[in-house]
């Protein structure tokens, strides 16, 4: 298991206070059930606390090999690449504005991934 660190490391604090390995003094539960049921509690807990990654871009670069109105429009999904910074991500074109002046042309697109609204965590947590 890769085990992240420095500031890729992230942390939760679960509270398993209700679960004890001794709860029923008849059948206590062995150290691997107990460590069973805390690793399972804690996976639950960080299913419900998913990273949410978000943030709005404006590209300037125009790729002749994709063509705005006929690859991509606004709406559509595309994937946006910095290889400065080494991130890829699937991103909405929120908006689009073509500048044309003399021999220049540019393409100014604006990306977006907000922040879930309150119906796409409740989804996430339904499971759907």
């Amino acid at each position: 298991m890769n085990i992240p660190s420095g500031l890729a490391r992230r942390e939760l604090y679960v509270d398993a206070r209700d679960l004890q390995s001794e709860a029923d003094p008849d059948n206590p539960l062995t150290p691997e059930e107990y460590a069973a049921l805390l690793t399972t509690r804690g996976r639950e807990k960080l299913a419900e606390n998913e990273l949410v990654r978000s943030f709005s871009a404006v590209v300037r670069t125009l790729d002749p090999t994709y063509q705005y109105g006929v690859d991509f429009d606004v709406g559509d999904t595309i994937t946006v690449t910095d290889n400065r910074l080494g991130v890829s991500a699937d991103a909405v074109v929120e908006a689009a504005a073509q500048s044309v002046g003399g021999d220049d042309r540019e393409l100014t697109l604006t990306l977006g991934y907000g922040q879930p609204t309150l119906h796409d965590i409740l989804r996430r947590k339904a499971g759907k």
